[in-house]
């Protein structure tokens, strides 16, 4: 158990001093992640073998990297206002509130499914170097929001 408190500890330190540089929110997903996982592993498995708390981490960074990639509350709204007036194959972009950093949002294509209006749409958001870029599909519903396609 004090092998565990040590890492996390070091980690923990390690965070806060990164927090400074200009990191992504996926960055800070990925070692929160690791932190949380490297932290509950031990406790689940019963032991704090060194191999336990790397398995752990590693799993906790996966699962923190594709929570931190995706678009927060205030994203999402901008997608929903694209596409509401956006015609297709015209970007619309947003700067964001952390520095270096917009997301640029353009619907590609319209059609109908069981009577509602649904739209096929890029987004690419852009934080500091680093470039996500990803496709979607939503459809309109009676109350007027959009409603992402699976």
């Amino acid at each position: 158990m004090r092998k565990l408190t040590t890492f996390v500890a070091t980690a923990g330190l390690a965070l806060s001093t990164l927090s400074g540089c200009n990191m992504t929110k996926q960055d800070m997903g990925i070692v929160g992640g690791a932190l949380v996982g490297a932290a509950i592993a031990p406790v689940v498995f019963g032991n704090s073998a060194w191999y336990t708390i790397a398995g752990g981490g590693a799993a906790g960074a996966f699962v923190g990297s594709y929570f931190g990639r995706g678009l927060d509350s205030t994203d999402r709204s901008r997608v929903s206002y694209t596409l509401n007036k956006a015609p297709d194959n015209q970007p619309y972009q947003f700067m964001r509130a952390e520095p270096d950093s917009n997301l640029v949002v353009k619907p590609t294509h319209t059609y109908k499914v069981n009577n509602q209006v649904c739209r096929d749409f890029e987004t690419t958001l852009q934080e500091g170097q680093k470039t996500i870029y990803d496709k979607g599909a939503a459809c309109q519903q009676s109350n007027g929001a959009w409603k992402v396609r699976s």
